[in-house]
C-alpha cells in the first residue's frame, strides 16, 4: 500500500473509531479525496482494505459505507471473541510475569479513567488495549495478530452498542478480579469473568460458554505445576 493509500486508510479508519462515520453511515470517495488533497484511485485501495478487515462494506453500484453489524454477525464475533479471550488468558497465566500484570493493572485503570471522564472513544480504545495485552503477555505472536484482526471489528460492535458511559461501566470493573485470576492460574474464574464480560454484549447463551469449559479444571491444575518443572 502506498503512501497516500496509507492516509487515506489511516484517516479514515480514525473517522470511524472516532464515531464521525457511524454505522451504516455512506463513505463519499471524492470528499475523502478533496479532504486529503489526493486522488480518488488511494481513497478506493484504503477502502478495499477496510473492507477485507470488516470495517466497510462495498456494494456494487452503491459505494462503501461503514459496516453495519446484523445481531447474528455481532453473536458470532462475540462467540470467537470468547474462545481466543479464554486462551489468551489461559496463555497468560503460564507465561504472564509480575511485570505483566502490573502493566494489565495501569490499562485497567486507564479505562476506568476514559469512563470517568466521559470519553466514550477512549473507554473503547483503552477497553481494546487492555485484552490486546493479554494476547501480547500470551506470548503467542500470531494468537496476538488473529486477537489483533479479530479486535478491528470488536471496536465496530462497541460503537454500535454503546449508548454512553453508563452501559459500559459493568464490563469495566471485570477487568481487575480478570487479572487477579489471570495471575493465581484460577482458569475456571478466568473464563467465568470473560463469559460474564461479553455474555449481554453479544448474546451469548450458556451452551456457547460450556463449549470452552469442559477441559478448564485439568488445565488449571496443571499451570502451577509446569511453572515449578520449568523454573
Amino acid at each position: 500500500m502506498g503512501s497516500q493509500s496509507m492516509t487515506a486508510y489511516q484517516k479514515i479508519k480514525e473517522m470511524i473509531f472516532h464515531m464521525e462515520l457511524l454505522p451504516g453511515s455512506k463513505i463519499s470517495e471524492p470528499q475523502i479525496s478533496a479532504k486529503l488533497d489526493i486522488s480518488r484511485t488511494p481513497v478506493h485501495d484504503a477502502l478495499r482494505r477496510l473492507a477485507a478487515e470488516g470495517l466497510v462494506t462495498i456494494g456494487r453500484n452503491r459505494g462503501a459505507s461503514v459496516n453495519d453489524l446484523s445481531d447474528k454477525e455481532i453473536k458470532e464475533i462475540g462467540t470467537v471473541r470468547l474462545s481466543q479471550d479464554i486462551l489468551c488468558a489461559n496463555l497468560a497465566s503460564y507465561y504472564g510475569s509480575a511485570a505483566d500484570f502490573e502493566w494489565l493493572r495501569q490499562l485497567a485503570e486507564a479505562c476506568e479513567e476514559a469512563a470517568a471522564r466521559g470519553d466514550i472513544y477512549l473507554r473503547i480504545k483503552a477497553d481494546n488495549d487492555f485484552h490486546l495485552a493479554i494476547a501480547k503477555i500470551s506470548g503467542n505472536a500470531y494468537l496476538y495478530r488473529q486477537q489483533y484482526a479479530l479486535y478491528q471489528q470488536v471496536h465496530l460492535v462497541q460503537i454500535s452498542k454503546y449508548k454512553d458511559i453508563k452501559t459500559s461501566l459493568v464490563q469495566i470493573h471485570h477487568h481487575l478480579p480478570l487479572i487477579q485470576s489471570i495471575r493465581n492460574a484460577d482458569l475456571d474464574e478466568a473464563s467465568a469473568l470473560i463469559f460474564d464480560h461479553i455474555k449481554d454484549f453479544y448474546h451469548l447463551d450458556s451452551y456457547i460458554m460450556k463449549c470452552y469449559t469442559r477441559s478448564e479444571q485439568s488445565a488449571s491444575a496443571d499451570i502451577p505445576a509446569l511453572k515449578s518443572a520449568q523454573s
